[in-house]
């Protein structure tokens, strides 16, 4: 997991993967155009983007996931967002095993979970080792996000 933001984004891109830094680079001018909500695409199905808007849900109602296929960086564009982190330990069990095709399974909160709180340009990395819980925070609290999807084979390459 890797924690940052687009202020000091100049100075941590120097040091961050070049297929990474390319898709903030990307979301970055994508932003500036103010898109709406849904999927697009950086380079097809290697990077894509998804621009969503969500209600915060509680600590209590949200559960983990993780991905295999995809790397995901989260970036906060409105509202405040509280994301759970904890690395994928060996016997933790999915409440829902791994579904390839979505490119997800569900976990339980981990009792080590970190809370990460997220704030407008502040972005999020999760690996495919990651356990996340996004999407959480105040009740009614409304939040947009951007949402890149890396495919893994790209930092393999």
């Amino acid at each position: 997991m890797i924690l940052g933001s687009l202020s000091s984004w100049e100075e941590h891109s120097r040091y961050e993967n070049s297929v990474i830094v390319e898709a903030i680079e990307e979301l970055k001018v994508i932003l500036q155009h103010e898109p709406d909500l849904g999927r697009i695409e950086i380079r097809g199905n290697e990077i894509y983007v998804s621009i969503m808007a969500l209600e915060a849900k509680s600590l209590e109602e949200q559960v983990a996931e993780k991905h295999e296929a995809y790397i995901d960086v989260h970036y906060l564009i409105e509202g405040e967002e509280t994301i759970g982190w904890s690395p994928l330990q060996e016997g933790i069990e999915a409440t829902k095993p791994y579904d390839a095709e979505a490119d997800y399974a569900l976990y339980p909160p981990s009792s080590d979970e970190i809370l990460l709180t997220l704030k407008p340009g502040m972005w999020a990395v999760f690996f495919p080792h990651d356990l996340h819980r996004p999407g959480m925070g105040q009740p009614d609290m409304k939040i947009k996000k951007a949402v890149i999807k890396i495919h893994v084979g790209l930092l393999n390459s």
